[in-house]
């Protein structure tokens, strides 16, 4: 599948759904680039949002100061 087949489809994701894909995202890029810890390759899936949420407050501010500055 293409990433052009994939856009239509990740833009009817939820908010919470698309905040989840980014972390699966990076957390797939850090095990790739061997960024990963050995102990916390297993964790890596069962690690979500609702166990982190200054991460995702600060990750909503950044994306709203983003879109004001992009959208005005």
């Amino acid at each position: 599948m293409h990433l052009t087949e994939l856009i239509p489809l990740l833009k009817e994701l939820s908010h919470t759904d698309k905040l989840l894909l980014i972390h699966l995202l990076a957390a797939e890029l850090l095990k790739e680039s061997s960024l990963v810890p050995l102990n916390a390759q297993n964790k890596i899936a069962s690690i979500g949002l609702y166990d982190s949420f200054e991460a995702a407050a600060v990750l909503t501010k950044a994306l709203a100061e983003e879109k004001a500055a992009t959208h005005g």
